[in-house]
Formats: C-alpha cells, structure tokens, sequence
C-alpha cells in the first residue's frame, strides 16, 4: 500500500505541475491536487491509513479514463454528437457513484477510525472538492440534454 501512495504521490507532483505550467492553473483543480499531495504526504509520513488511501484513489480515480476521452473526443472535433454525449453521461454516472457514494463512504470510514486529524481533513477536503465537480457536471449534463432536445425539435419542425 506505501508503495502504491509513494507512486501516485509521485504522479499528483507532476500532474499539478504539468496543470500549472500548461496554463490550467484554475483554483478547484489547484486545491484538488494539494489536498491529494498533502494527504498522499501524511498517509506516507505516519504510515498508516494505507486501506483509506487506496480505497480512495480507486474512488477518485475510476472515473478518469472517461474523462480522459472526453478530452481526447474534444481534439478530434467530435462535439455535439451522440457519442459524445454518451461519453458526457458515462463519466457523470461513473463520477457521480464513485465520488458521491463510495467516497462518502470512505470519508466517512476514515473520519470515524482513528487517524491523525491531518489525514481526515484532507479526506473532508476532497470529497469537497468533489462535490463541487458533482454539481458543474450535473450542470454540463443538464446542459448537453437539453441542446440535445433542442436539436431534435428543431430537426423534427424542418421536415414537416
């Protein structure tokens, strides 16, 4: 389990980097990647809370590869499509039960056992983190549907 924290530290060291240096410097992914690196930092200084940890970067990580594609669909032009939108609603559910549910549970785990106070402040920090995302992909989702079904009134009056 240290070893997979060590890693993943590694990687939120330079992922945050790479967000600063590439211009992506907003404050909700900024707080993200320091709540984590803090977090990663005290699991492996008091080594312990090894299961909480692991638990949650699974939790926090499951939904990536989608959001990964959503990035990698926007590249290659394919916007406003039906694959597009069903990649939209894959990473909401996918971010929304693993963020929403399993990690509540896991906070809730982890504030409740016996762990040093840094490490469950940075567990309630991130599940803050991850409701504000909840609610601005809720947001997006609502967004896409509804110009979606714009779209197909629209569709539907031009071929009567």
């Amino acid at each position: 389990q240290m070893r997979a924290l060590a890693v993943t530290l590694s990687y939120m060291i330079y992922d945050g980097a790479c967000c600063h240096l590439s211009g992506d410097a907003r404050l909700d992914n900024a707080l993200h990647h320091l709540i984590s690196i803090v977090g990663l930092a005290a699991g492996l200084a008091y080594q312990r809370c090894g299961t909480e940890l692991v638990a949650c970067l699974l939790v926090t990580e499951i939904s990536s590869p989608l959001l990964h594609l959503r990035e990698m669909l926007k590249e290659l032009g394919v916007k406003d499509t039906d694959l597009n939108l069903l990649v939209d609603i894959l990473f909401a559910v996918t971010f929304s039960v693993a963020r929403m549910v399993c990690g509540t549970y896991v906070t809730y785990r982890t504030v409740t056992a016996d762990n040093p106070i840094l490490i469950k402040t940075m567990a309630t920090s991130l599940l803050l983190v991850s409701a504000y995302w909840f609610l601005r992909i809720l947001r997006m989702v609502r967004h896409k549907i509804g110009k979606k079904r714009l779209a197909s009134k629209a569709a539907g009056k031009g071929s009567m």
